[in-house]
């Protein structure tokens, strides 16, 4: 007699990096238990995925739950786009301790988030709060990012910090992430820009310069190599950026290139006429800016995709200068690299679930539990409909911002189905998640490094 399931996702397009079966997927305890051949496994709950693609559960390794959605919100609003594990900055103000909001955001994150979580922990006081980095190890925090940009914020982190903090980091075994843009430089061309009373809107770019980005890549990746600390670059915007990465990555050094759909998707020629809603840092750029970064992505030059989701309250018609940077951005996520990527024949479903899933599961030290559909990994699955159309606005998202800066784009291809851990979240569009079903996941940041570079 045939074991029956917990839940079967039946007939999909189940998709990995190096293959394409269709297949039946059988789930018991959470885990996935069984892969076999289409209409042969029997469950006590059915999701049918005939002519659909099954994608291991996304993983957005940059996310910000502290502005108008909180870990709570932030996850249910991820499952919504088919984000199962969320990757939160846990930023540590001047004055505050770097320990203690690790250990509060754990204990937020396991009572009220949809889905799973785990931690990188983000230094603003980073010369005292880097002497707190082996004691957050033991919390199973083993990334830390630091500004390297916002000096008149107060935020940035100076070389002589940044080598303190990397020796912590590198001797512990973890990684560095940065905000890699010079910001004196930035800040004196802002400084400049309002002396002139110059209209920033029009002349925004130039408060972000790609040369000021491929600076700060190129000088903390010799700096974490002088300290034996990997570093991890999010939200990389620019060719001038990508050009670094790949004369860095050509020698070896240990750097992990991450970009955001934003820059894959939009222009600020596109963005523009939106003023302080497409506001975001680095800036979205130019049409070859985004071309190369398609192409870094097709060539292996970018690892991971990560979201950036930062929904900040701001409106149209806002001071341009003093509105915040953020925009939501999770829930659109995989319909953006889908409707750009696939759809328009810049990469295949297989690229998708490597730099969405696999990849980041790796960098995070989470593989095999996550990234993968494999037996023995977690369930955490999408169903993904590649023929339904439909148009993005801020009204069919379920982030408490009220704007998205993809609102009027049609597109074509949309989450059908999710799975967290086994448990079945959203169905037929309507969210079946519960509130503390997250759990923490501890990071080993470190093992990427130690099985692709030599120090």
């Amino acid at each position: 007699m045939s074991d029956t399931y917990d839940v079967v996702v039946k007939n999909g397009f189940v998709i990995y990096p190096d293959k394409t079966l269709r297949a039946d997927i059988g789930i018991k305890g959470g885990t996935i238990s069984k892969i076999d051949a289409p209409d042969t496994l029997k469950g006590d709950k059915i999701i049918d995925a005939d002519g659909m693609y099954v994608l291991p559960g996304l993983i957005d390794p940059h996310t910000h739950p502290v502005y108008l959605d909180n870990m709570r919100d932030l996850s249910k609003t991820g499952l919504w786009g088919g984000v199962t594990t969320v990757v939160h900055y846990a930023y540590a103000k001047p004055g505050q301790s770097q320990l203690q909001i690790i250990k509060d955001w754990k204990a937020e994150g396991e009572s009220t988030a949809y889905a799973d979580f785990a931690l990188h922990g983000g230094l603003f006081e980073t010369i005292k709060q880097a002497d707190e980095i082996p004691a957050c190890f033991k919390e199973g925090v083993t990334s830390y990012k630091m500004f390297m940009s916002y000096a008149k914020l107060g935020w940035m982190t100076d070389d002589y910090a940044l080598t303190k903090a990397m020796d912590f980091i590198g001797r512990e075994g973890g990684m560095a992430a940065l905000h890699a843009e010079n910001g004196l430089a930035i800040d004196y061309i802002q400084d400049k820009l309002l002396a002139e009373k110059a209209d920033i809107t029009e002349r925004f770019l130039e408060t972000s310069p790609a040369l000021a980005e491929a600076e700060a890549i190129f000088r903390a990746t010799y700096l974490g190599r002088l300290m034996h600390c990997p570093v991890y670059i999010p939200h990389i915007s620019s060719e001038e950026a990508m050009k670094v990465v790949r004369f860095l990555k050509s020698e070896n050094y240990p750097i992990i290139a991450e970009t955001c759909p934003q820059y894959l998707a939009q222009t600020w020629d596109e963005l523009k006429k939106l003023g302080p809603l497409g506001k975001v840092g680095p800036a979205i750029k130019h049409k070859s800016d985004q071309d190369f970064l398609w192409d870094s992505i097709q060539n292996g030059l970018i690892d991971t995709i990560g979201s950036d989701h930062a929904p900040k309250p701001k409106k149209v018609d806002d001071d341009f200068f003093k509105a915040p940077y953020g925009t939501p951005e999770i829930e659109t996520l995989l319909v953006n690299v889908w409707d750009e990527g696939v759809n328009r024949g810049r990469i295949t479903p297989n690229d998708v679930a490597r730099i969405t899933s696999e990849n980041t599961a790796k960098i995070m030290g989470l593989y095999p539990r996550k990234g993968r559909l494999d037996v023995g990994s977690d369930a955490d699955i999408v169903v993904f409909d590649p023929k339904k159309e439909w148009t993005i606005s801020g009204d069919n998202q379920h982030t408490n911002a009220e704007y998205s800066i993809f609102a009027g784009h049609k597109v074509m291809g949309r989450v059908s189905s999710v799975l967290s851990r086994g448990k079945v979240v959203i169905e037929n569009e309507e969210f079946k998640g519960e509130a503390g079903h997250g759990t923490f996941l501890p990071t080993n940041t470190g093992q990427w490094f130690k099985e692709n570079y030599t120090f």
